[in-house]
């Protein structure tokens, strides 16, 4: 199971943790004081507290907890990638901690001073952009495929890896979450196919059919402009923030793949991974699965469960 709030990141050295006072408040603060601040706020989020910023807040419902687990375990992966590769400068903001109050789930996590790329964009030297804005692109392209390396935990299941429930969350589902939980990839599959079944239903001879990979792999699939922030750090070095991992589960790579090929791009960002991540990715249940997201989004969320 993910690792329990409060422990300070592995391998890392306490002496120069630039996030050692803002862990010590999370952990410490009132959550009662918290919980009373959001009462009847409009956004989901806050800077805390808000006369002296020193973290970020999230909350919401118990999927929150799904959420936290999967961005932590994306901060410790990154982590690592960076002090095996000191190129690479590519970050998730750590979580400090989860917590629940009457029903509504709460993650604590680094404030971060840095910008959405298109607001980055805004405030950089016009002439410099031009000159490097395919390179942070590309970075958040790396990103997207850095996560998709991380060591899948021996017991996970298709789904976020958390201690709450694990309802996949991709926008090959209605309202872009799963009916069900999933115990295996099999199990996914065979869901997957009685709806093709019924998707193909007019056409004459056997159903395309979904051939899901055997193993699991991490899938970030939110390619909102505003989930990638950038900061400039004091050597000049362009440094990206991945943040949002309410829709991040472990999934075959052709959920990945549906995420980055599978429709037309709706930001910016998203064209720019499908023209550089797409051409490495599986394709062979593209199709099936349009017709499969299709079907999901126009019927009940029971589809292709009766016979389960």
């Amino acid at each position: 199971m993910p690792p329990e709030d409060g422990a300070a990141p592995p391998h890392f050295d306490a002496a120069i943790d630039p996030n050692a006072v803002a862990r010590q408040f999370a952990l410490t603060m009132s959550e009662d004081e918290l919980y009373q601040r959001t009462l009847g706020l409009y956004y989901p989020f806050l800077a805390y507290p808000p006369e002296r910023p020193m973290v970020f807040v999230k909350f919401g419902g118990p999927e929150k907890q799904a959420e936290g687990d999967m961005q932590r375990l994306a901060c410790d992966w990154l982590r690592q990638q960076r002090q095996r590769d000191l190129g690479c400068n590519i970050h998730v903001p750590e979580v400090f901690k989860v917590f629940s109050r009457d029903n509504t789930t709460f993650i604590t996590m680094e404030l971060l001073a840095a910008a959405h790329i298109k607001d980055f964009a805004k405030i950089s030297d016009p002439i410099t952009w031009k000159q490097n804005e395919a390179r942070y692109y590309e970075m958040i392209t790396e990103g997207i495929r850095l996560l998709s390396l991380m060591p899948v935990p021996p017991d996970a299941t298709p789904g976020p890896y958390t201690r709450a429930e694990r309802y996949i969350k991709h926008m090959l589902f209605k309202d872009q979450e799963a009916p069900v939980i999933y115990d295996t990839i099999q199990d996914l599959e065979d869901h997957l196919n009685r709806v093709a079944e019924l998707a193909y239903d007019h056409v004459p001879g056997p159903p395309p059919k979904v051939a899901l990979e055997k193993e699991l792999v991490f899938c970030y699939t939110d390619f909102n402009d505003e989930n990638f922030m950038f900061a400039t750090d004091p050597d000049g070095r362009p440094r990206l923030y991945i943040v949002d991992f309410e829709h991040a589960s472990f999934l075959p790579l052709s959920f990945l793949s549906y995420a980055v090929l599978g429709r037309k791009p709706r930001w910016y960002t998203g064209r720019r991974i499908r023209e550089k991540l797409g051409p490495s990715l599986p394709q062979h249940n593209i199709e099936v699965m349009k017709r499969i997201s299709y079907l999901f989004q126009i019927c009940t969320t029971s589809l292709g469960l009766d016979d389960e």
